[in-house]
């Protein structure tokens, strides 16, 4: 049976999903890490966040995230926090270039596990922290498990197709180096598929694509009702135009994708995806 669009994308789902071994060499660091920072630091507690926790990870792609419970108080200016957790990670992780990437410490590997991103965390209730605040010097909210369980739900109530629909998203952005923030397009993609029931991958990317564009790429709400905004995560107008012209380069080519397969031209509406997610670049060997 010859490939059609859906199918295609359907391939690069299962392509960018990590397996087990994945999951293996992404964790193998926690370990060192953790110990570590109990030894040095007195830390309370180290916990995944992100993708790799909410079963959204692509392969050779995502980095690995924790939060670590800081002891003591709070210290007013959040840099001050950062700073000591790149010392300490810098005394004792020496397989890794250490550095701060707001809100977090990142450490590259020089073997070729992914990076890991380490941020400092302050208890406030049971699963409430204050983290450095990615725009400012100061402190946000956060709740890993809120948005956990928000992104479980549009997988359960999708009948498991949400998170293929992240998957693409994600995969688009970083294969075309989109400048916007994964967090926000996993959460604007989740809240899509939320309300879009059923989803249908290549209608429902198009869709989607659209109905960023539409929105002019503003910050979103927290769909969780927690916390503060959602930023897009560019940091200029240099890489607001550069997203917003992404985007909506996007919502075209995935028009044309779907124009094509309705008229069961498959070759032409593959080519077109081929065009959406960069695959003549270097080093894609992807469908």
């Amino acid at each position: 049976m010859s490939a059609t669009a859906l199918s295609t994308l359907e391939s690069l789902i299962r392509t960018m999903t990590p397996d087990e071994s994945a999951r293996t060499a992404a964790a193998k660091h926690r370990k060192e890490i953790e110990d570590w920072l109990t030894c040095d630091l007195g830390i309370i507690r180290m916990r995944e966040t992100g993708s790799w926790h909410h079963g959204t990870a692509l392969d050779r792609v995502s980095d690995v995230d924790y939060f670590v419970s800081m002891r003591g108080s709070r210290p007013s200016v959040s840099s001050t926090a950062l700073e000591e957790l790149r010392a300490s990670l810098s005394r004792g992780i020496p397989g890794a270039y250490i550095s701060i990437d707001r809100p977090a410490v990142r450490l590259r590997y020089f073997d070729d596990g992914p990076d890991v991103e380490i941020t400092p965390a302050y208890i406030r209730d049971t699963d409430d922290y204050d983290i450095p605040d990615p725009d400012s010097t100061g402190w946000i909210r956060s709740n890993p498990a809120v948005h956990l369980e928000y992104v479980d739900r549009a997988q359960k109530e999708t009948d498991g197709r949400a998170k293929g629909l992240i998957r693409l998203v994600k995969t688009w952005k970083s294969w075309n180096n989109v400048p916007l923030s994964s967090f926000y397009l996993e959460m604007r993609t989740a809240q899509y598929a939320l309300n879009n029931k059923p989803i249908i991958y290549d209608w429902d990317l198009h869709d989607f694509f659209k109905s960023l564009a539409n929105s002019g790429l503003r910050e979103m709400n927290d769909p969780t009702n927690y916390g503060r905004r959602i930023t897009t995560g560019t940091s200029n107008l240099a890489e607001s135009i550069t997203a917003k012209y992404a985007v909506e380069e996007a919502a075209r080519l995935t028009r044309f994708a779907c124009e094509a397969a309705e008229d069961s031209d498959h070759s032409t509406a593959i080519r077109h995806l081929r065009t959406l997610f960069n695959c003549e670049r270097d080093g894609v060997s992807a469908w």
